[in-house]
């Protein structure tokens, strides 16, 4: 272990990304996942005096049910029986010294690669004591394709366990944040946030932000003289540009729609579309790569050695993005984790408005406490029943609802009375909304204040069920995964296409339309693997009704 083999890749609210360059096959093709404030307290209690040794010593904490951490239960018993096995990857811990952890903050920070947007998450906060070691989480590098067995003709890695050697063939990755692939229709939504029916939670919150009322953590913050030269200069203040991206395009299963919700990613980026090109990322809100790399990376794709074969194109970028959005698209339509990722988003049947009420009335069941409504959520976030079936998809009824979520739930006559009552709701909604008409607003008041009088009268039991399901929502709408692939040689097109399992990746024969592959089928070898996807801590609660509050300066 040397804490130089890793430097900082990215980052996200919580925690930062460190790639590996060493050649120690235990961690060659993966990343650590720290969480920021606990490098912040290591560096803050580390002096520098530890040996060499002590530096370069790690220890890999061996999986035990006993011992597990929150987030490794979640998905072992939650997430991969409803998701697939095959789309994601379990973490293993690992405890690194306080040293190492230092060396990993200061580094980071004199880098100056962290976004200035998050420098404010890596300050020193409420210190913890890390002599016993931080725990960190190592990971596949998904920006990296493992090898298949059946594509014997490419070259060997460090490791036949790991990556194919990255400089004799182009693995393109994308990672997506796909958001809520649903609009609601739930009856506890507040009268006064009622366009939530109308739009895609993303829509909304990207008109939001275009208003000022959301700030979002991975835009860029000026620097003061930025900020003056702005000020003086009207022009050059940093705009909001919404993007067209609609999620309803990219969870329909019609591969038109799909590629149309990829292409609108790919022209206005923001944190919900990035690529890397053989681990390097090439294309971000803030990452552009030149025409000649672009043409280069083409080359590669088309196989053309020497200038012979090589098609000089006139917006290189535009069509490397064409050809990536086209693979893209035709891998999603053959695997199933979009249909499996949309049908635990479904299971939200309350809202974030009625999330608000259904844990105000668990509190009070709590005797008004906040810690013990938590605590109880936050155990129940991991205790799955038996049986669950993969893609199950949700259905609202109490009947059948019970059946689609992944936890038990106990008798009570007021839960089931308001999901009855959310099932004719929806049914007068989506008949207003079909034939072209808003729903009738009495109707929609009548309704609401139904469901208000079930959920002041549900048990603890029956409100921690309705919570628990919210949140596994919540931590699906705000998952990623990444597309990896590869083109493969001409010879190597005779391979069978066959979907993505839990031992090796898939094989697809590609449609491709544009100015460089002109109407060529392309055998590709590619990997779907989900990501960020931890429980949501029920503590997220707190705050939900003041985020909830903002959709008020929206018009129905």
């Amino acid at each position: 272990w040397n804490p130089t083999d890793w430097s900082y890749a990215a980052e996200g609210g919580k925690h930062a990304i460190f790639r590996y360059s060493g050649i120690d096959c235990d961690f060659f093709g993966h990343v650590l996942r720290i969480a920021k404030s606990d490098l912040a307290c290591a560096s803050s209690e580390n002096d520098g005096g530890e040996s060499a040794s002590s530096l370069r010593t790690c220890k890999v904490i061996e999986f035990m049910e006993e011992s597990a951490s929150p987030s490794q239960t979640f998905h072992r018993r939650v997430v991969q029986p409803l998701i697939g096995h095959c789309y994601l990857d379990l973490a293993r811990l690992i405890r690194l010294p306080a040293a190492c952890c230092a060396h990993l903050y200061h580094s980071t920070l004199a880098s100056g690669l962290i976004p200035p947007s998050r420098l404010p998450s890596w300050k020193i906060g409420n210190t913890k004591d890390s002599r016993e070691g931080v725990k960190a989480t190592l990971l596949r590098d998904h920006t990296h394709l493992s090898r298949h067995p059946r594509l014997l003709s490419l070259p060997a890695s460090i490791s036949d366990n790991h990556i194919v050697d990255s400089r004799s063939i182009t693995v393109l990755s994308v990672e997506i944040k796909p958001k809520a692939g649903y609009i609601t229709a739930s009856p506890l939504v507040l009268p006064v946030h009622r366009c939530k029916y109308y739009r895609t939670r993303y829509s909304l919150q990207q008109e939001l932000m275009q208003m000022g009322h959301v700030q979002k953590g991975w835009r860029t913050m000026k620097t003061g003289d930025e900020k003056k030269q702005s000020t003086e200069n009207s022009k050059m203040q940093d705009v909001f540009t919404p993007s067209n991206y609609s999620p309803l395009d990219l969870f329909f299963p019609n591969i038109i729609r799909t590629q149309k919700a990829l292409k609108d990613l790919s022209q206005n980026m923001q944190n919900n579309f990035r690529v890397w090109c053989n681990g390097k990322q090439i294309f971000g809100e803030y990452e552009t790569p030149f025409d000649n790399v672009c043409q280069k990376i083409l080359d590669d794709i088309c196989h053309n050695s020497g200038s012979d074969g090589k098609v000089l194109l006139p917006d290189p970028k535009s069509t490397l993005l064409d050809v990536i959005t086209r693979a893209v698209s035709q891998v999603l339509e053959r695997e199933s984790l979009l249909s499996n990722i949309l049908s635990m988003q479904q299971l939200d049947v309350i809202d974030g408005d009625g999330a608000v009420k259904v844990y105000e009335r668990l509190v009070h069941l709590c005797k008004g406490s906040n810690l013990e409504a938590e605590k109880l959520l936050d155990e129940a976030a991991l205790l799955a029943r038996d049986g669950l079936v993969l893609g199950q998809g949700a259905s609202t009824s109490s009947l059948f609802y019970s059946d689609s979520s992944p936890y038990i739930m106990h008798e009570c006559d007021s839960l089931e009375n308001l999901l009855d009552e959310i099932v004719q709701f929806q049914t007068h909604l989506r008949k207003r909304m079909q034939e072209g008409s808003s729903p009738n607003e009495e109707i929609l008041d009548a309704s609401h204040a139904r469901c208000i009088e079930c959920v002041n009268d549900l048990s603890k039991e029956a409100c921690i069920y309705l919570l628990q399901n919210w949140l596994l929502s919540l931590a699906l709408c705000d998952v990623s995964f990444f597309v990896s692939f590869q083109f493969l040689m001409d010879q190597e097109h005779e391979a069978t296409e066959e979907c993505q399992s839990c031992d090796h990746g898939g094989i697809a024969i590609c449609s491709m339309q544009d100015d460089v592959l002109a109407s060529r089928a392309m055998g590709v070898h590619y990997e779907v693997k989900i990501v960020d996807c931890d429980p949501k801590p029920a503590k997220k609660l707190h705050g939900r009704g003041e985020v909830e509050s903002k959709f008020q300066f929206i018009d129905k």
